[in-house]
């Protein structure tokens, strides 16, 4: 998956992160047969890492559009008390 064609949106509220990624379902097919929470977990981790964002994702959860052809992911990201995320390929 190219992560250069993932658009990324975020809405902050009381320090908490509110993500969006939105990507082609075209895209999204190359690599994964179905949509699912633990695809999306992959992906966004994948995301996450590509970009050195150290936050960590919970309430992680996709969406097909399927009048635009858009997969979207959505998860709360935290950052506050952190230490440095390791992640799991």
């Amino acid at each position: 998956m190219n992560f250069d064609n993932i658009l990324e949106r975020r809405i902050v509220k009381n320090g908490l992160h509110s993500l969006v990624l939105e990507i082609s379902a075209d895209e999204y097919k190359e690599d994964y047969e179905e949509y699912n929470d633990d695809y999306a977990s992959n992906i966004l981790e994948r995301h996450l890492q590509y970009r050195g964002d150290d936050g960590r994702p919970t309430n992680i959860q996709i969406d097909y559009d399927y009048k635009n052809n858009i997969v979207r992911i959505f998860a709360d990201i935290h950052y506050l008390g952190n230490d440095h995320t390791t992640y799991r390929m």
